[in-house]
């Protein structure tokens, strides 16, 4: 009997241990390079590797942006291809899909090696059918794995806004609040916004991978609106003319110029920004909903230094 009760108590101390090695098993981490140029050197330790090769929007035609390579990726990496809503208004699927794939392939020869291509569109029901019909024939000329950006309300509501036809889905779990709403608390990261969107995740039949932000910006209000933003702005820089109202509110005391923009007299900053602890309460939450993913994207590479890689990988536990 005590032979039984000493092989139990062996077996549950060695369920016990397993189980917190795969609860605390940390998981993989990369970054998104999201800028028009990419300078990054060959030889840096940590280099992105969701690097945003095509900028898509539509102003009375298609216009796209290509991003420009100053140096040359040394490792494979996974193009992001951001496409404005208004595309899917006014282009057809199998003609765009065709043109993307052929201006892909010419840069890929050019610059980079790849094994995936993801896309980030923020899709309506307007264009969903659209953005869909495109991504399988995408599917059919590149034979890659494809991923497409999701939002908290199209895992909410993903009766009504789809599933995109593709490998997985990233969960962009950021830029979440209005950010035309002077009364949003923080535009980057509000957990209790993301708190009521923590819905149908068990059966969401995507799987997903989480991106998390890194980074900062000052939300500009004038006359009760917001009429733009600054990125990068943070509490250090705002070293005079500024008097601060509330937590994050700070009011312009004088005319002058800012980070290269004019700011008036009685302008409102609204400084929205993340830290460590901020992305811990963030998965944290997520942990009670979200199944583990296979990899934390960190949205951007140019940021990671103000955070620490240290940091960063005690962050990616779950």
């Amino acid at each position: 009997m005590k032979k039984w009760l000493l092989f139990l108590l062996l077996l549950t101390t060695l369920l016990g241990v397993i189980y917190a090695q795969q609860t605390n098993a940390k998981i993989n981490y990369s970054f998104y390079h999201w800028k028009q140029k990419y300078t990054v050197p060959s030889d840096i330790s940590t280099p992105p590797t969701y690097i945003k090769i095509l900028d898509l929007n539509h102003h009375k035609k298609l216009d796209i942006k290509i991003t420009q390579f100053q140096t040359n990726p040394t490792t494979n990496i996974a193009p992001v291809v951001y496409i404005d809503n208004s595309v899917f208004v006014h282009e057809k699927s199998k003609p765009l899909a065709k043109k993307l794939f052929n201006l892909l392939q010419k840069e890929a020869q050019k610059h980079f090696n790849y094994y995936e291509v993801q896309f980030d569109c923020d899709w309506s029901s307007k264009t969903r059918n659209n953005y869909f019909d495109f991504l399988k024939e995408f599917k059919k000329l590149s034979h890659k794995k494809l991923s497409s950006t999701i939002r908290l309300h199209q895992i909410k509501y993903h009766h009504n806004t789809g599933i995109p036809p593709v490998d997985y889905g990233l969960l962009m779990y950021y830029n979440m609040s209005n950010f035309k709403d002077i009364e949003t608390k923080n535009y980057i990261l509000d957990l209790e916004v993301a708190q009521a969107y923590h819905h149908n995740f068990d059966n969401y039949p995507l799987p997903l991978n989480l991106a998390l932000p890194l980074y900062a910006q000052a939300t500009i209000q004038r006359f009760e609106k917001v009429i733009g933003a600054m990125e990068g702005i943070r509490k250090r820089d705002l070293t005079e003319h500024f008097t601060q109202l509330k937590k994050n509110h700070y009011l312009v005391t004088k005319t002058h110029y800012f980070n290269q923009r004019l700011l008036y007299k009685n302008d409102i900053l609204r400084l929205d920004a993340v830290n460590i602890d901020d992305l811990s309460l963030a998965i944290q939450g997520l942990k009670k909903v979200m199944k583990k993913p296979n990899e934390i994207i960190f949205y951007r590479w140019g940021n990671r230094d103000f955070y620490g890689d240290k940091a960063l990988k005690e962050l990616c536990k779950w």
